[in-house]
């Protein structure tokens, strides 16, 4: 299992992103994909863009060694 980024070039206060726990980078896409879109489906002022714009970036698998990020008030940063 791997631990992907999701972003979808939006911002609000930062970057909208979505963390997701999958098996492989297709399968992550999918499922960011289905959890952007049903965010967007509670706000009528967004169109398929925000979840068809979707990229995902593998952030660290099962078999990664350990880390840390760094101290940060705005995401993710390692």
């Amino acid at each position: 299992m791997k631990l992907f980024e999701a972003t979808n070039e939006y911002y609000g206060e930062s970057y909208v992103r979505a963390y997701v726990w999958a098996s492989d980078e297709a399968e992550a896409l999918a499922l960011a994909r289905k959890a952007f879109e049903a965010s967007a489906r509670k706000k009528p002022a967004y169109d398929k863009r925000y979840w068809e714009n979707v990229e995902v970036e593998e952030l660290f698998a099962v078999d990664s060694t350990p880390f840390c990020t760094n101290p940060s008030d705005s995401g993710w940063e390692r």
